[in-house]
């Protein structure tokens, strides 16, 4: 079995304030793109996972789905699971978010195992607020911890440029410059300012944290905005920055401009790319890369 999956990007991210229970109330609308990670499974005498492209260990979101899985069905897997990383981490792209996800949707195939969707989304959240859109995917608004998802109309007419620096942002990291000590859990009233240009239109909190913190990622985003896009934003908490194009020869006349910017400070990835839409997505999961 070879599956595919796909990263996200955030096309608005908003923070509304502490919950009861520590995380953070967020808005946000999550888009899937053409950039996959490859999963590999196939039958074995035991569990055996292997990672190419990132630190192998039991922390990993494929480890865990995997024992999430077990808990839930009471089905020991026996499987072989290679991991193959396209998708840069710590870049706010839902690599990781994917993995768990994808592997998890596998294993209910290899097993024979349908769990209702209800059951199905709950044990996704338990492993990550990112992790139940991947079993939706196409265009969706997150809500509560990003985990309470709601279906959009797919909207696939435009292209994408993401660049990836040379560093890796953490998440809790960034929720941790956000939330200034003593100040209301509101985010209309933290201490820091809101993000330049975000008006009422689609933005991302985030960015009047992280790009101060992270000159390069303001830098990026003005160059992607100077090579004729429509739009450039911070996906999740970073470091990732994209830019909505009109076409995809849009987006390959910008790709030498921002891909000079590694000249500056090292870049992981400059991708041009595309939205998936749902039905598109949910068929491709199943597909094998071709890179």
């Amino acid at each position: 079995m070879q599956l595919l999956a796909f990263a996200k990007i955030n096309l608005d991210l908003r923070v509304l304030g502490l919950r009861d229970d520590g995380y953070h109330e967020v808005r946000t609308v999550l888009q899937t793109i053409d950039w996959a990670d490859e999963i590999q499974i196939e039958a074995a005498d035991r569990f055996e996972f292997v990672e190419h492209g990132v630190a192998v260990g039991d922390e990993n979101l494929v480890v865990k789905a995997v024992r999430a899985f077990e808990q839930m069905t009471g089905e020991a897997v026996h499987a072989r699971i290679e991991l193959f990383k396209n998708i840069p981490a710590g870049a706010g792209l839902g690599g990781g978010s994917a993995d768990a996800a994808v592997t998890f949707l596998g294993l209910q195939r290899l097993y024979g195992k349908q769990i209702p969707q209800p059951e199905l989304l709950g044990a996704l959240s338990r492993l990550g607020s990112d992790v139940p859109f991947f079993s939706v995917g196409g265009l969706a608004v997150g809500t509560g911890r990003g985990d309470d998802l709601a279906a959009m109309d797919d909207e696939t007419d435009y292209a994408l440029v993401v660049v990836v620096p040379g560093f890796a942002i953490a998440t809790r990291d960034a929720y941790s410059w956000l939330t200034v000590s003593g100040k209301s859990n509101n985010i209309s009233r933290f201490a820091a300012p809101s993000a330049p240009g975000s008006g009422d239109g689609p933005g991302n909190d985030f960015e009047s944290v992280v790009f101060p913190r992270h000159p390069l990622l303001s830098e990026i985003s003005n160059e992607i905005l100077k090579a004729g896009a429509r739009r450039a934003a911070l996906s999740g908490t970073g470091s990732a920055v994209f830019g909505i194009f009109g076409s995809g020869e849009e987006a390959e006349r910008a790709l030498p401009r921002l891909s000079s910017l590694g000249a500056l400070d090292g870049l992981r990835a400059v991708k041009v790319t595309r939205p998936l839409s749902r039905p598109e997505y949910l068929r491709r999961i199943w597909g094998v890369a071709k890179w």
